[in-house]
């Protein structure tokens, strides 16, 4: 079994080793050089990438090599397995092209609006009342979401979007951003910008007040990981790890499992992670992804391991995140070529 896999600035040597350790053959690819596209796929039979969010003014250059690099090698070579799932490219980070294919389906979500004109922000405002949330177009872990709690808030960031700058609240965003500490560590030493604008359509949404969020991680059709993200202290309004949520592995309800098994079946995703929020005795889906991250078992110390989770699947086994997704792919070619035998009698 051969594969090429794509350089990647993270898991990229998590994932050599584990195509080394499963016996498959694979070549080095990097998006950054033309090699890629004089590379002959014939005899490959899977492509791995694993994307990370980069910023590029206010469009991310990640979805640059997902969007339109990947969608080219699998529109060429529709034989081979990849990850990301090619039928999920569109909407891997893109919160508008999300919201539209769960509003269309009617999966339950918070109450959105996106931003698409002065009227919609007029709607918007007088729908959702104060505080809402604003969340930018593209974004991961938490980037690009802000709480807003009046009408000079929501005009800035909707000038943002639209690259309206010269404007007392925009000026004043770049300058609380030049501020941070941390902007000159992405600017100078990490060489990322933190995400300097915004990209239309914004998505207005209901601000749900809760403790924590749920993480699901469909796989094959089945949830095969999940964890709660709940707020380290009070002041917390967004759960994510990075942004010190604090990880737990415990009970899931029967009712969020089967809403993300049933939206992997929707998009016929062969993974998929999905991010829920808990009200009143509801799920609602805040977005999903072809990709996803969270730390390898026992990694994090301050992550809490309960009895009642009831996962079928090991945390010792789910939380390999490339065993995971490499034996799935090694699964499908020999699917695939099962198949191919079959038809050929």
């Amino acid at each position: 079994m051969n594969a090429v896999l794509f350089r990647s600035e993270e898991r990229f040597d998590s994932f050599s080793q584990t195509l080394e350790k499963l016996g498959v053959r694979y070549t080095v690819l990097n998006f950054g050089s033309n090699e890629w596209l004089d590379f002959n796929y014939s005899d490959v039979d899977m492509v791995i990438y694993y994307p990370s969010f980069q910023y590029s003014s206010n469009h991310p250059l990640s979805l640059h090599h997902v969007r339109d690099d990947l969608m080219h090698i699998a529109s060429m070579n529709p034989h081979l397995v990849m990850y990301p799932d090619p039928g999920l490219f569109d909407f891997y980070n893109d919160k508008y092209k999300q919201f539209l294919y769960l509003k269309a389906r009617g999966y339950p979500m918070p109450t959105t609006y996106p931003l698409l004109s002065a009227e919609s922000v007029t709607i918007a405002e007088e729908r959702l009342g104060y505080p809402l949330v604003i969340k930018n177009r593209y974004g991961a872990g938490g980037e690009g979401v802000f709480r807003v709690r009046e009408r000079k808030e929501l005009e800035k960031y909707c000038k943002l979007a639209v690259l309206d700058l010269f404007n007392p609240g925009s000026i004043r965003h770049f300058m609380n951003m030049a501020s941070e500490r941390i902007f000159y560590y992405h600017l100078i030493k990490a060489k990322k910008m933190k995400y300097p604008f915004l990209s239309p359509p914004l998505l207005a949404q209901e601000y749900v007040t809760t403790d924590r969020d749920l993480k699901t991680v469909v796989g094959k059709g089945r949830v095969v990981e999940a964890h709660w993200r709940h707020q380290a202290h009070s002041e917390q309004w967004k759960v994510n790890i990075d942004d010190g949520g604090i990880g737990v592995w415990s009970r899931v309800p029967q009712a969020a499992i089967e809403l993300s098994e049933r939206l992997a079946a929707d998009l016929n995703a062969r993974w998929l992670n999905i991010d829920i929020i808990p009200r009143d005795g509801e799920y609602l889906i805040t977005e999903f992804s072809p990709v996803w991250h969270h730390y390898a078992y026992r990694e994090k110390p301050s992550f809490i391991y309960r009895e009642d989770y009831n996962i079928e699947t090991p945390l010792e086994e789910s939380l390999d995140l490339e065993s995971l997704i490499v034996r799935s792919l090694i699964q499908a070619v020999r699917d695939k070529r099962k198949n191919t035998r079959s038809l050929g009698r």
